[in-house]
């Protein structure tokens, strides 16, 4: 009994020696990117103990034993942490990696969750950018977004021509192309060739007034906002780095070219026989040359480094990336170099002032190929044999690609490579490119600094200056040369001088912009009692931009070791171009948003901008949006309906503008004239309009979202978005001295649907499969012209009133006769004919425009453990081009100097032989309707396999995570069309740069 009773004695003695020993911690917890506390925060003990949730004002107190060493901290949608005991804590916890997809940035101010935004937004997260394999971003985006499309026009790695459009053609004459916004600054299209797109957190599209009305005249257009990485207060930091290696080819190859033995054939059939030395040349020496396989590389390499470091304290938080990009063309002269620095900085100095930096420095260095198709696209339309698309279908297949020479004996000897074809007589690409140098660099900056104020609870101060400018130099040098004689006889005839020297030349060009962003804003945010929740958003705005750029060519080099310009003996006035332009916009805005209990948010926005680029009376305008949303699923009627995950309803209406045109278009300008008795002169360029003034959008807007079975989700809008005074080119009378002058006249509408549809089919520890299809139909109408017009012939194509833009206005072809062989054309009455008669028989050619009506994208997410499969596909439907390219390879007339497609050998040479082809000596029309396609597609634009590996493997190498990837992109199309490639978004393809199939290899470790 007495040891029983000391054992119980020792028992409680131990008992409240522990109790004893138990301290009470107080602290708060905080959010780390608004700095507000977190009411209802979790705190528990790690290893025993009870928990206990932060008040109101975010602080909590615990009392823990002894042994317990750290404290873990959660709260929904924020990272959990793990912190050591201390007094008096402060702990910051960070949103959720997993839940970054719900926090957006729609405009100034702070971020939203994604499920209270009431317009119409898409969000493209850090995973749809990871591992693509073009030096540009916008790529990502493709068939990503219901209502965006994106059509790339060249497959040049340097190339930043993309047609990008949200919901539409808003204009005709002025920019379509969205406002893109980098952490908070407007930046130009330099930015899709240097920010590298691993630095990017998320994309956000701005689609209907609601969400870009703050934005009011640069927005007619939409808004495409880009957030960068950063890191996390009190993040520990981590190293990230990233290998890659990859090739390049064309993505299509449609056109069948004749070979050698073909080619002679045709050219027996027409009567038009090939020398007997072109003859023997295949017959005897087998030469067959695919000279497309001469012209495109199919294995053009891309190197990528990259490395980031991200990490913080519990005050200051930075991430820092480098990057290097080398990726060489398809084709000779062109391929970029990158190097980019990814910079950004964020510091509390205390409790209510914050201040940061984010900086993108890139440099650029590459090459264009002076002659290919899309160079001329805007210019006077020069057709080049020498463009190496152009020269792989129009060489002659039995010239060789190397000279060869003969011996006495009739052997043969084989020398170097052609420089110059024995039987095209025309150089190489090859040869061209020997003797001229091509280059261009770039340096851009893009950078913004930010000091915010956050004086009492809810209220921030926030001001933002940024910049976004480039130095852009071009250098050309044409190279003095001899005349070209080859080992088989033949002279390149070109102009030389006494010394039997063709003279060099020397262009070098300059050109610098900036555009300086100030940015002011104050946004207070309350509650009350906690169903109330108000917000309001006060700014104001000033961009001031400057172009500067000048260029000389000089000419008269006989020396390629001298070329500097002052070495040139030659110049002219025309030779010498300098450019000044400045732009200033001013502008105040408001926000005013509100949300009842969770289910029922208003928006509203107002902006008054001032522009230097409107007539001085007419430089003031104001925009408006008011939108509201109601979360039906939050409704007491709906708790119950389990199979119904969310419900949400919204409507918006709203102005938005678009300046974006030419900075003096309202002044009358003069300018560089006419020589006058050898003499320079001046004269008016440009005819004044003291009205113009803004073109505007009105838009309205009503959709929903709905989520079931936790499965599905179904987002869909309608939209209807009419332009008013739109900024157009008016033709005037030759008596007024000046050929054009802008003007605000026409209207148009667009009217159109979005539909995005996903679902999570299976969600398990080890699985996960995802389906996701998206479209967009959108219905273009002109509903006015200038002067009452009803119609307006631009060539090839048509503004009608009552139709959509750029219908097609051509003669309709009709084959060809088969009694005699002629061209048949259909008269504007329908009646056939043999005569080409463009001002009598040309029609609307209905329901065909190079603008599809209808696009979209699908694909699927596959994940079993460490193994992930993305596939994504993007598709456009019912838009048409003019194949420009097909007009010098199906004609008899080109037979001579130019190979021919295989249909030629059905050409017409019998009566009664039904065909297509024409006989010999009819003269082929470039404008009917004979070489109008068919460019819908379906492109795999992406297939992304990766793997990581297993977490205890990374472990024990001291690493956080190794992963192993493949990346596809424009693996398979599908189409009809039968030129170079049917992407790009243009009226005529002519032996444009066409987009490339893509294949690399990563490796991607963290520390």
């Amino acid at each position: 009994m007495k040891k029983l009773l000391f054992l119980l004695a020792v028992l409680v003695a131990t008992t409240l020696g522990a109790l004893a020993q138990n301290r009470t911690v107080s602290g708060v917890v905080l959010d780390a990117d608004t700095d507000e506390p977190l009411i209802g925060a979790s705190v528990k003990p790690v290893g025993g103990g009870n928990g206990v949730a932060t008040d109101v004002n975010g602080r909590f107190t615990i009392s823990v034993p002894a042994s317990v060493k750290e404290l873990e901290f959660s709260y929904v949608g924020m990272e959990t942490k793990k912190v050591p005991v201390s007094e008096k804590m402060t702990v910051v916890l960070s949103t959720s990696s997993l839940m970054l997809d719900q926090v957006v940035v729609t405009g100034y101010g702070s971020g939203k969750k994604l499920g209270s935004v009431v317009g119409s937004v898409a969000v493209v997260g850090e995973k749809q950018l990871e591992n693509i394999t073009t030096p540009s971003f916008v790529d990502a985006l493709q068939g990503q977004v219901a209502g965006l499309s994106i059509a790339s026009a060249s497959g040049d790695p340097s190339s930043t021509e993309n047609d990008i459009r949200i919901r539409g053609l808003n204009s005709l004459n002025s920019s379509t192309t969205p406002l893109f916004i980098l952490d908070g600054a407007p930046v130009t299209q330099t930015v899709f060739s240097t920010l590298n797109p691993n630095d990017i957190e998320s994309i956000t599209v701005l689609k209907d007034a609601s969400s870009v009305a703050l934005y009011g005249s640069r927005a007619a257009n939409g808004v495409i906002v880009i957030t960068s990485k950063k890191s996390k207060f009190g993040e520990q930091a981590k190293v990230n780095v990233r290998l890659k290696y990859g090739w390049s080819q064309r993505a299509t190859d449609n056109i069948e070219m004749m070979d050698a033995r073909q080619y002679i054939a045709y050219r027996d059939l027409i009567k038009a026989p090939v020398p007997d030395a072109a003859r023997y040349a295949v017959e005897t020496l087998g030469v067959n040359t695919d000279w497309s396989k001469e012209m495109y590389d199919s294995h053009a390499p891309t190197y990528s480094l990259e490395a980031s470091i991200a990490g913080g304290t519990e005050h200051t938080k930075y991430y820092v990336s480098l990057n290097h990009l080398d990726q060489e063309g398809i084709i000779d002269q062109s391929g970029m170099r990158r190097e980019t620095l990814r910079f950004s900085l964020d510091t509390r100095a205390n409790k209510w002032f914050y201040f940061g930096l984010q900086a993108n420095l890139g440099y650029t260095k590459y090459e264009q190929n002076s002659e290919s198709g899309e160079q001329y696209e805007s210019g006077n339309h020069q057709y080049y044999i020498t463009n190496p698309m152009a020269f792989a279908l129009q060489a002659l297949p039995y010239d060789s690609p190397y000279y060869y020479t003969f011996n006495e004996d009739g052997s043969v000897n084989w020398l170097g490579k052609s420089e110059y074809l024995h039987f095209s007589q025309i150089p190489t690409p090859g040869y061209i490119n020997a003797i001229r140098s091509v280059s261009r660099n770039r340096v851009t900056v893009n950078a913004a600094m930010y000091e915010m104020i956050r004086p009492i609870k809810g209220l921030t101060l926030r001001a933002q200056q940024s910049i976004d400018a480039y130095d852009m130099r071009a250098s050309n040098y044409s190279f003095p040369y001899p005349l070209l004689k080859t080992p088989m006889g033949d002279t390149w005839q070109e102009k030389t001088n006494e010394q039997g020297i063709v003279e060099g030349g020397n262009s070098q060009s300059f050109s610098r912009y900036y555009q300086f962003t100030y940015t002011n804003t104050a946004e207070y945010k309350f509650s009350l009692k906690d169903i109330h929740n108000i917000g309001i958003l006060l700014g104001q705005e000033t961009i001031l931009s400057k172009t500067n750029g000048f260029g000389v060519v000089v000419n008269g080099f006989t020396d390629a070791r001298q070329m500097l310009l002052a070495q040139g003996t030659k110049i002219t006035m025309k030779g010498v171009a300098q450019s000044i332009s400045e732009m200033v916009m001013n502008s105040w805005f408001a926000n005013l948003n509100y949300d009842f209990d969770n289910r029922y948010f208003f928006d509203f926005n107002f902006r008054r901008d001032g522009s230097s680029r409107f007539a001085p009376d007419h430089r003031w305008s104001n925009f408006f949006s008011i939108g509201g949303m109601w979360n039906a699923k939050n409704e007491t009627f709906l708790q119950d309906i389990t199979w119904l995950d969310n419900a949400k309803f919204r409507i918006s209406y709203g102005t938005t503008g678009n300046s974006s045109f030419a900075n003096y278009a309202y002044q009358s300008l003069i300018g560089t004239g006419p020589l006058y008795n050898g003499q320079p002169s001046i004269g008016i360029t440009q005819d004044s309009n003291s009205k113009l003034s803004w073109e505007s959008v009105r838009s309205f807007d009503v959709g929903f979202n709905a989520g079931f079975l936790n499965i599905f989700n179904v987002d869909f809008d309608f939209y209807v978005k009419n332009t008013h005074d739109m900024l157009m080119s008016i033709p005037y009378s030759d008596t007024s001295g000046a050929s054009s002058g802008w003007g605000n006249v026409g209207s148009m509408r667009n009217l159109g649907v979005d539909i995005d549809v996903r679902a999570d089919i299976i969600k398990t520890k080890d699985w996960y499969w995802n389906l996701h299809a998206n479209m967009n139909y959108n219905k273009n109408t002109i509903t006015g012209l200038y002067d009452d017009l009803d119609e307006l012939d631009m060539g090839l194509t048509k503004l009608e009133v009552g139709r959509p833009a750029y219908e097609y206005f051509m003669v309709r072809y009709a084959g060809v006769d088969p009694r005699d062989g002629k061209q048949m054309w259909y008269t504007k009455e329908g009646n056939l004919t043999k005569e080409y008669n463009r001002d009598r028989d040309a029609v609307r050619i209905e329901g065909k425009t190079p603008l599809s009506p209808i696009h979209g994208g699908f694909g699927t997410d596959l994940r079993w453990k460490n193994l992930s499969l993305r596939v994504d596909f993007n598709w456009s439907a019912n838009k048409w081009m003019r194949n420009a390219d097909l007009f010098f390879i199906t004609d008899n007339n080109n037979a001579a100097s130019s190979n021919q497609r295989t249909v030629m050998m059905n050409v017409w040479t019998t009566p009664g032989q039904i065909t297509d082809i024409p006989k010999v000596g009819e003269t082929i029309q470039q404008g009917d309707t004979r070489w109008l396609e068919d460019a819908s597609y379906v492109r795999l634009k992406n297939l992304t396999l990766a793997y990581n590996l297993p977490q205890y493997l990374c472990n024990k190498a001291g690493l956080s995570g190794v992963q192993l990837h493949f990346t596809g992109r424009n693996l398979l199309t599908f189409t009809d069309f039968t030129g170079l490639d049917p992407e790009p978004e243009t009226t005529t393809v002519f032996f444009f740069y066409p987009n490339t199939r893509q294949y690399e290899f990563g490796l991607n470790v963290s520390f």
